[in-house]
C-alpha cells in the first residue's frame, strides 16, 4: 500500500510540473511577457530578456584570459594584491547590471535577481563545458544579521545557492559579519581598515575542501574576498576562487 501512495504523489508532482510549464506557455502566448531591458515581448516565459538584448550584453574576453580574470592587466590593476586565485564575473560594472543590482539588493526586485542568477548560471555552464576548474563547494560573504533582516534576504546567499543546485555543489555558510559600518563610497585604503576584524570563520566544519568559490554580487578593490580568503587560508582551503556579478573598473591614470 505504502508503495502506491508514493507513486500517487509522485505522479501527482510530475503532472503539476507539466500543466504548470504547459500553463506558463500559453499564457505567454495570449499575453507575452516583456524583456527587462528593451519592454518589447520576450518569445521565452522562462527568460527574462529577449535574443536581441541577451546578444547586446556587455561581455568580457574570456578567451584571452582562460576563464580568469586576474589574467586581464585592466582587471588585475584594481584589485593590486589579490589574495585569491581566479576571479570570474559577468562584466564590468555598468549598465544594464548597474540598474538591476541595486533594484534586486535595495528594492527587493525579483524578478531582476532572477535576471541576474540565470545570467550567472549561463556564464557558468559555458565555464564548465571548457573543462575549468570547479570547486568543491561554495560559500557567500555575509551579512551582518541586522542588515540581513532589514533587508529580508542575501543577495550573495541567493546566488550561491542558485549555482550552487545548478552545478550540484554544497553551498557552505562558513562566515559571521561583524558590525562595521557599510563599504559603499569607500575608497581602498578606508575598505581595508573597514574590514579589520569585520569577519570571521564559522567553526562548524571540521575540514573543508581544498577548493573553495566566495559568491557575491560585486567585487570593487577586492577587500572582502581577500578578508575571506586569508580567512580560508587558515583553515586549510588551498585554492580560493571569487564568483561575482561584476567587477567595478580601475580607474585610468593614463589621461
Amino acid at each position: 500500500m505504502l508503495p502506491l501512495c508514493f507513486l500517487c504523489v509522485n505522479f501527482m508532482v510530475y503532472f503539476l510540473a507539466k500543466f504548470s510549464k504547459i500553463f506558463r506557455h500559453c499564457w505567454q502566448l495570449l499575453l507575452p511577457a516583456q524583456c527587462m531591458w528593451c519592454s518589447l515581448p520576450r518569445p521565452d516565459a522562462e527568460r527574462q530578456l529577449c535574443d536581441y538584448c541577451q546578444q547586446a550584453l556587455p561581455v568580457l574576453p574570456y578567451q584571452l584570459c582562460h576563464y580568469n580574470l586576474l589574467f586581464l592587466p585592466a582587471i588585475a590593476r584594481g584589485l593590486k594584491g589579490a589574495k585569491f586565485d581566479r576571479l570570474l564575473c559577468l562584466s564590468h560594472y555598468q549598465q544594464p547590471y548597474q540598474h538591476w543590482i541595486p533594484r534586486w539588493k535595495y528594492h527587493t526586485d525579483l524578478a531582476a535577481g532572477q535576471l541576474l542568477t540565470q545570467q550567472m548560471c549561463l556564464l557558468l555552464a559555458s565555464y564548465s563545458n571548457m573543462n575549468m576548474p570547479l570547486p568543491q563547494a561554495l560559500t557567500f560573504v555575509p551579512l551582518h544579521w541586522r542588515k540581513q533582516r532589514q533587508r529580508g534576504f542575501n543577495q550573495a546567499q541567493c546566488l550561491a545557492e542558485a549555482l550552487g543546485h545548478q552545478l550540484q555543489l554544497p553551498v557552505l555558510g562558513l562566515f559571521a559579519k561583524l558590525a562595521s559600518p557599510s563599504q559603499r563610497g569607500l575608497n581602498r585604503r578606508q575598505r581595508l581598515r573597514n574590514l579589520r576584524r569585520s569577519f570571521s570563520l564559522i567553526p562548524q566544519y571540521p575540514k573543508l575542501p581544498a577548493h573553495v568559490a566566495i559568491v557575491d554580487d560585486v567585487i570593487t578593490t577586492g577587500a572582502t574576498a581577500n578578508a575571506l580568503t586569508r580567512l580560508l587560508r587558515r583553515a586549510g582551503v588551498s585554492t580560493v576562487s571569487v564568483w561575482t556579478l561584476t567587477v567595478t573598473p580601475a580607474p585610468d591614470h593614463s589621461a
